[in-house]
């Protein structure tokens, strides 16, 4: 039977992933996706240029994603070290290691709003070099995320992995994290080997969409069940 310390961390833990959900859904959806068009730097700077401060509110968004994921890692490491401590470590591991690679990437985000401002003329006209610039430097970020996201799709396999043995939560909620470990694993590759793909695979993202708020309400609500095997 889950302990208080137990159940309380398991709240902590599901309202950070709730928070996660927001915070990174605002950040490249809200934000990023509406000022940023795909092969035209010259409305992407003049729309970076028109809200820089919606776009300071992403990047602020992210950071505060990357925070929160760091919560969860630890607090999934609390609560699955006495389960199974080495797949504990690896879930918790990897985790850590796409908030890292998202922070970094991060940091490329900072001279857009500079160079988006730069590009556009007080009379609307656009200089098509700083507007690339400004383009590429989002398009740098967004791969920077996906080699990130492969790190988080291995650590969901792990966690599904060890859910489901384990019986920790229910079985299609188990089964569930690892199709979403595969979906992200599957997608980032995409993205970064063979773009082609992307479009076939972003329908499988609700998968996701569905999974990670659903385990984030069952920690909150319900915590972990007790491992099915004795803990090592």
């Amino acid at each position: 039977m889950a302990t208080t310390r137990q159940r309380r961390i398991a709240r902590i833990t599901g309202i950070a992933y709730l928070g996660i959900v927001v915070t990174g859904i605002f950040a490249e959806f809200a934000v990023r996706g509406s000022l940023v068009v795909a092969d035209d730097p010259a409305a992407t700077a003049r729309n970076i240029a028109a809200s820089p401060e919606l776009f300071g509110v992403g990047i602020a968004a992210d950071v505060v994603m990357v925070a929160l994921d760091v919560t969860v890692a630890l607090g999934l490491f609390a609560l699955l070290r006495h389960v199974d401590r080495r797949l504990a470590l690896t879930t918790t591991v990897l985790r850590l290691v796409q908030g890292a690679v998202i922070a970094v990437g991060l940091i490329g985000l900072l001279p857009v709003v500079g160079l988006a401002n730069g590009a556009v003329a007080a009379d609307g006209t656009v200089l098509l070099g700083p507007a690339q610039s400004a383009l590429d430097a989002v398009e740098r970020h967004a791969l920077v995320y996906d080699a990130g996201l492969i790190a988080f799709g291995l650590s969901c396999l792990v966690l599904g992995h060890l859910m489901r043995t384990e019986r920790l939560v229910p079985r299609v909620l188990a089964i569930g994290m690892s199709a979403t470990g595969a979906v992200y694993l599957a997608g980032s590759l995409a993205a970064l080997v063979a773009p082609g793909l992307s479009a076939a695979i972003d329908p499988f993202y609700l998968i996701a969409i569905v999974v990670e708020p659903a385990f984030a309400v069952w920690l909150i609500v319900r915590g972990l069940r007790a491992p099915a095997s004795t803990p090592t």
